[in-house]
Formats: structure tokens, C-alpha cells, sequence
């Protein structure tokens, strides 16, 4: 006999299947634009009665066979057309507006740096909260990134000097600092090292934790051989065009024995494998891997929401391999998490049990190339 729910259980999943369904609607408008800008490279027309029409018979039909009344899912339908033709418009005219769209790869990448300023500002001051929502997979992966941070810093000899490269809020720094005689952090947004050093103020950690603004494709800038442990967390060495000028930088200021930690977003990741996922995977962020970028969702002034592309490039394991193969450095890799960035975030919401499940599945994949980040350890000999 089936279990029968009481209310507040039935209307706790009626939430989750509405928010699912809310984010298939995004997914469809986020189509719809990708349709509107293929219209407009090809000429095309905007609307074209014919393809809709067949599309609502098909429709009709599916909701026929699977027992869903017809004339409400053509409905629906009809109103998702309605919506993704306004939004071609609404494309189309803003595209008449602009004059100065960035022609050239480099045109392009300085574009998305600008676009990265333009988001540190909105961000800098919730930035170190945006990590403790519902995005599972992305808080799963901070937990393992920060059990091999742990174990990589118990090999460290010398543990005077910690780099955080790409810093943000100082998260890593506030959570290491205790290991260090000092933490430096280094991030391209004045905005993010204003934030992180009333952090550390707040917390009277100013005179352990300096955080300072440079743009570490020119370099970091500290003598040579003075650095114990260098740290780029969270996908953040995919966010440099220049890799390996920022790793042939990290070997100069390391020390001798000195350890560094780089994480990079993963090309060959199930979660890219799959061209389409219908929904929102369990990651706060992923990438564009067609564009070399992250497609971030964000507010204007206006508070309304926009999709912001900053600079991001996904490596495969031998890409990366062969990063540090060329300085004669060897390293070790895993890839993490690998199961839970395919799924929908929702789905592990009050469920321990799920989670505890799909984060073992997870562990034992880690030396697979499927997992969402590429995480490299390795020694400066």
C-alpha cells in the first residue's frame, strides 16, 4: 500500500517540481536566444508560423498519449513561443544599438575581464556567502578541495608564506591563515581586496593577512624564492589566459620544497559531455566551453537580471599534463565531483541520506577524467 503524505511533505515537493519546472523555462529562453542570434546571422525571420504550428500538433499529441489535457499543454506552448519570439525582438534591437561589439579574440578577452570588474563590484560584498546555498555539487567540491589543501599544507616544511592567486574575499586565507606566519592574496578587483581586508580587519587579522590588486597575467609581484604554498582554488587558473606565464610566476617565488595547488574546470567533465542538460546542474557555475567563458547570471542596476560572460577555459587532463610536463615539474591530478554536477540541485535538498551516497560515488571517481574541476598538486623540487 503506498505511503500516503501529509501536506506539508506534498507541498515541499510541489516546490521543488515548480522550481524545476521554472528552471526549464529558463533553459528554454536561454535556447530561444541562441535560436534568435542563428536568425539573425542567417537572415531569417523571427516568427515562422509553420515550424510553431507543427511544433503545437506534436505537443497535442504527447499530451494526448501520456493523459495531460491537449488544450492546456498547447497553452502552455503557446505562451513559451510567445515569450521566446519577444525575446528575439528584444535581442534583435539591442544588437541595432550596439556598434562596438568586440571583433578579435583579444577584443573579445578584454571584454570579459571588463565584465569581471563589473561583477566583483556587485558581488563583493555577499561574495564569501555565495557558496552556502543549495548548489550541492559546488559545496561538495569545496569540502574535498579543502581536505586536500589540508593534507597538502601537513607536507609543507616551511610554512611561512601562503599566496592566494585570485583571491576574491580571502576565503582560502581565512580559512589557512592558522598554518602561516603570513597569507598574501592577490586579486585583479579592487573591489574583492577592499572587501577582503575589512574582513580581515573585522576579524583583527590585518596584521597576518595583506590582501593587494594585481593583474597576475603581468606577473606576482614578490622576490623570487620566497613563497612556501601557492594556491588557485575553485577553477580560478581556467580564468587566466595566460596559465602558464601564471605557473612559470609560481615557480619563481616558490621556495625550495614549496608546494602549490592549481584548479582548473575540466573539458572532458561528464557534466560538458552531456552537449545539453535540460536543467541546472548542482554547480553554482559552469562554462561555456564553445566561447571560453562563464556565462554568469546577474542583477543590474536596475535589479534586473542579466547574463554577464567573464573569461573562463575548460583544460582536458593532458592539456594540464602537459602545462607542467614543459617545466619539467611533475604533479598529481584528480578530477571532482563527478556525479553530483550532472544532477539537479533541488534534488538533494533535505536528503542526508542521497547526499552522503552520491558524494562516495563521487570519491571513488576521482582518478577518472569525468569529474567537473581538475585539481593539481606538485612540488617545486
Amino acid at each position: 500500500m503506498e505511503k500516503l503524505l501529509n501536506l506539508e511533505e506534498l507541498g515541499s515537493r510541489l516546490a521543488t517540481v515548480d522550481t524545476m519546472i521554472m528552471q526549464l523555462i529558463m533553459r528554454r529562453m536561454a535556447l530561444a536566444e541562441q535560436v534568435g542570434k542563428y536568425k539573425r546571422e542567417k537572415d531569417e525571420r523571427i516568427f515562422r508560423a509553420d515550424i510553431e504550428d507543427r511544433r503545437i500538433d506534436a505537443i497535442r499529441k504527447w499530451a494526448s498519449v501520456h493523459g495531460l489535457n491537449q488544450h492546456f499543454a498547447e497553452s502552455i506552448l503557446y505562451a513559451l513561443i510567445n515569450e521566446s519570439c519577444k525575446l528575439q525582438m528584444i535581442q534583435l534591437q539591442e544588437e541595432a544599438l550596439e556598434s562596438n561589439e568586440p571583433q578579435t579574440e583579444d577584443q573579445w578577452y578584454e571584454k570579459l575581464k571588463r565584465n569581471l570588474i563589473v561583477l566583483t563590484e556587485r558581488w563583493c560584498a555577499t561574495y564569501e556567502m555565495s557558496y552556502e546555498d543549495d548548489y550541492f555539487a559546488t559545496k561538495a567540491y569545496l569540502r574535498y578541495e579543502h581536505e586536500l589543501l589540508t593534507r597538502e599544507i601537513q607536507q609543507l616544511t616551511d610554512t611561512e608564506l601562503m599566496l592566494d592567486l585570485g583571491c576574491a574575499t580571502g576565503r582560502m586565507a581565512f580559512q589557512f591563515h592558522d598554518a602561516f606566519t603570513c597569507v598574501m592574496g592577490y586579486d585583479i578587483s579592487q573591489h574583492m581586496r577592499a572587501r577582503a581586508n575589512q574582513l580581515a580587519e573585522n576579524r583583527n587579522l590585518q596584521s597576518k593577512l595583506t590582501f593587494e590588486c594585481a593583474d597576475l597575467e603581468d606577473g606576482i609581484p614578490i622576490p623570487s624564492v620566497s613563497a612556501s604554498f601557492v594556491v588557485m582554488n575553485l577553477g580560478t587558473a581556467s580564468d587566466m589566459r595566460s596559465i602558464g606565464k601564471v605557473i612559470d610566476e609560481t615557480l619563481r617565488v616558490l621556495k625550495p620544497g614549496g608546494r602549490f595547488f592549481f584548479s582548473f574546470y575540466n573539458r572532458d567533465a561528464l557534466v560538458y559531455r552531456w552537449e545539453f542538460l535540460p536543467w541546472e546542474a548542482g554547480l553554482v557555475a559552469s562554462i561555456n566551453i564553445h566561447r571560453d567563458s562563464l556565462d554568469v547570471h546577474s542583477k543590474n542596476d536596475d535589479s534586473k537580471e542579466e547574463v554577464i560572460s567573464v573569461y573562463a577555459r575548460a583544460y582536458t587532463r593532458d592539456e594540464v599534463l602537459s602545462l607542467f610536463a614543459e617545466r619539467g615539474v611533475e604533479v598529481s591530478m584528480v578530477t571532482y565531483p563527478t556525479i553530483s554536477a550532472i544532477l539537479p540541485h533541488e534534488l538533494f535538498t533535505g536528503q542526508p541520506d542521497i547526499q552522503e551516497s552520491v558524494t562516495a560515488i563521487d570519491r571513488t571517481l576521482v582518478d577518472s577524467s569525468m569529474g567537473a574541476y581538475i585539481i593539481v598538486t606538485g612540488q617545486k623540487s
